[in-house]
């Protein structure tokens, strides 16, 4: 797999704390956006979103790619919708409800690529 720039914007009311499964972690407060770099050899990544008021999680996501899948979760808790829209490779994906957003081809991040995703509020 190659390279992959992952930029993240954080248009919420809530802090956002990443924690990818390679152990790269980056937070962006409210209204400010961030971003991780990962190599060739980081080749199934999984990022965990999560959002915090006042130190306390309020809600979970996910983003993640393979080079055999990629998808993207907005979040589980009902009580703190935010909404998402990004982009893998040029393949577009959003979302304001609960739920894993699959993208096609199942391949589209094999070669490496670009991630962007931007949160809102509902």
């Amino acid at each position: 797999m190659g390279p992959v720039q992952f930029n993240v914007s954080n248009e919420t009311k809530y802090d956002l704390r990443i924690q990818a499964s390679n152990g790269a972690q980056a937070g962006a407060v409210a209204g400010a956006s961030t971003g991780l770099s990962f190599t060739p050899d980081d080749t199934n990544i999984t990022c965990a979103m999560r959002w915090y008021q006042d130190g306390v999680c309020v809600l979970q996501g996910s983003v993640a790619w393979s080079a055999g899948g990629s998808g993207s979760d907005n979040g589980w808790s009902t009580s703190s919708i935010i909404c998402m829209n990004g982009n893998m490779n040029g393949q577009g994906f959003s979302g304001c409800s609960e739920g894993w957003v699959e993208l096609q081809p199942y391949n589209l991040m094999a070669n490496g690529g670009e991630v962007s995703v931007t949160y809102t509020n509902a």
